[in-house]
């Protein structure tokens, strides 16, 4: 963003019509979100972000409101644009009060007191260590006051880099990015502080944006909706995809039977498990929309002769789900290294990554689309490190991953990351608590192994999977809250999530106004 910011201006734009911008966007979110705020608490920083906030409080006292305005610096040491718009702001009448002045805290908290809202805009996308002095108190006064906060492009106390929490941050009801999101609006643990987010133009072009802009994207709605394959009148099960999964041992035939439902929900027109002889006629009692192949074993999981025949089997099928409840006996990773070289699409889960701990080069010799869906451990298993260290640099996890298997990663977590084989990451925003259940990983694979076996890319099939499963559960809060979900609920919830987006786009098409 700074980049982009920068050679907007070399190319001609001018910067106090770019901060004006932005403190427009602000004001108009802040009167849309709360019409009947008066009374607004300005907290400005030393830089342009501060300059932000300046102009911003000009603004809401010319349109009637009545700013109370707050600065770390003193205002006779501003340079630039935050100097002109400090200027300005004291032509309308306002007072700029200096935080580290006497008395200035102790006006701040009055000031926060008595406030409809507050705008932050002591620091954006240039901190790079943890607040302190008056910055650190000012952002406790803001936090303490129970008021709802607006943040000037990010929350004060956030790395604009990285989803990093640098320190004390300050808690936003609401954030206005400005041009473009940043990394912290979008990674966790960051975006837990920004609220709603909305993005505002400012007058970048969109080519300049384009050409300075990471290979990171976020799923949308939209993007989702889009990539829903369309179902005729006219159309049978056969044209939504014969699904094959491979999964369930003796103890664990659950795992099995939630993959199977939520395929089956995700839109799967044919689904058949592959599993242990001894649980099949479990699984045909639980799911009986779901059929079975009965397979040799060894103690309760696959034997070693069950990988005989199943690059056949698999041939009539247009994708498979392997992994979810295996176990990872020396048969069963025997029958896997057999399977798994079928020339045909495949989602690998749990059991279909563990059996190949510390050898994600075995998924490149595959001649077909591969989307493995691990949570931090297993990536980390695969990746022969820990856990901890995968959760401390997720996109770098992702992509090593992505890369050495030459496969599409789905690197399940708050926020889950979907990276390809080509250094693209793809953050997807849906999900909650309420997924940290038994099971929950089960159904995703099923959901995903659907929408690949209904013909699409292993990349739209993750996002999109990981979109409606995410989205699924956040339906559910409403009667939940944050725990208490079992993960047959999810898969239920997806049809629902389905329409939703298909009244959506109906009556986007149609032209009615967002409501």
């Amino acid at each position: 963003m700074r980049a982009a910011d920068a050679e907007a201006i070399r190319r001609g734009a001018d910067a106090e019509d770019l901060m004006e911008s932005a403190a427009e966007a602000l004001c108009r979110d802040l009167r849309a979100a709360l019409p009947g705020a008066r009374r607004v608490a300005v907290v400005c920083g030393p830089g342009k972000n501060g300059g932000d906030g300046l102009a911003a409080a000009r603004i809401l006292a010319l349109g009637g409101a009545s700013p109370e305005l707050f600065s770390l610096r003193d205002p006779a040491l501003f340079t630039g644009e935050a100097s002109a718009n400090a200027a300005r702001a004291r032509g309308v009448g306002l007072a700029i009060r200096e935080l580290s002045g006497a008395g200035g805290h102790a006006a701040l908290r009055r000031a926060l007191s008595d406030a409809d809202v507050v705008v932050d805009a002591l620091f954006g996308t240039g901190l790079s260590r943890a607040l302190e002095g008056a910055a650190r108190r000012a952002v406790s006064a803001i936090n303490g006051s129970g008021r709802r906060v607006i943040a000037a492009d990010l929350p004060s106390g956030l790395s604009a880099d990285r989803g990093e929490i640098l320190g004390m941050a300050v808690r936003a009801w609401r954030t206005v990015a400005f041009a473009a999101p940043k990394l912290c609006h979008v990674l966790p643990p960051a975006s837990g502080l920004c609220g709603c987010v909305a993005i505002a133009d400012i007058g970048i072009a969109r080519k300049i944006l384009a050409r300075h802009a990471r290979r990171l994207w976020q799923t949308e709605p939209a993007d989702v909706a889009a990539r829903l394959p369309a179902r005729p009148l006219d159309s049978h099960k056969g044209d939504f995809g014969r699904l094959a999964i491979l999964a369930g041992s003796r103890g664990k035939p659950g795992a099995a039977i939630l993959a199977a439902r939520g395929a089956l929900r995700a839109g799967a027109g044919l689904v058949t498990v592959f599993c242990a002889e001894s649980i099949a006629s479990g699984i045909v009692s639980a799911l009986p929309e779901a059929m079975t192949e009965a397979l040799p074993e060894e103690r309760g999981a696959l034997g070693r002769s069950a990988a005989e025949g199943l690059g056949r089997s698999w041939k009539d099928f247009d994708a498979v789900v392997a992994g979810p409840g295996l176990g990872t006996s020396s048969s069963t990773v025997a029958a896997l290294e057999a399977a798994l070289r079928a020339r045909v699409p495949l989602v690998a889960d749990a059991d279909a990554l563990n059996a190949f701990a510390g050898r994600p080069g075995f998924f490149a010799k595959r001649r077909a689309a591969t989307v493995l869906t691990p949570h931090p451990g297993e990536a980390g298993r695969l990746l022969r490190t820990s856990s901890r260290a995968v959760q401390a640099d997720r996109r770098g996890a992702v992509l090593k991953l992505a890369r050495a298997s030459r496969a599409v990663v789905v690197l399940k977590g708050a926020h889950s990351l979907i990276g390809t084989p080509d250094g693209e990451i793809v953050v997807n925003p849906t999900g909650t608590p309420l997924l940290a259940t038994a099971g929950s990983g089960d159904v995703l694979s099923g959901v995903i192994g659907a929408l690949l076996a209904g013909g699409l890319t292993a990349r739209d099939a993750a996002m999109t999977g990981a979109w409606l499963h995410g989205a699924a559960a956040q339906s559910l809060e409403v009667v939940l809250g944050d725990a208490g979900l079992l993960a047959h609920e999810v898969a239920d919830a997806i049809p629902g999530v389905r329409l939703a987006l298909r009244r959506e786009a109906a009556r986007e098409a149609a032209g009615a106004p967002d409501v």
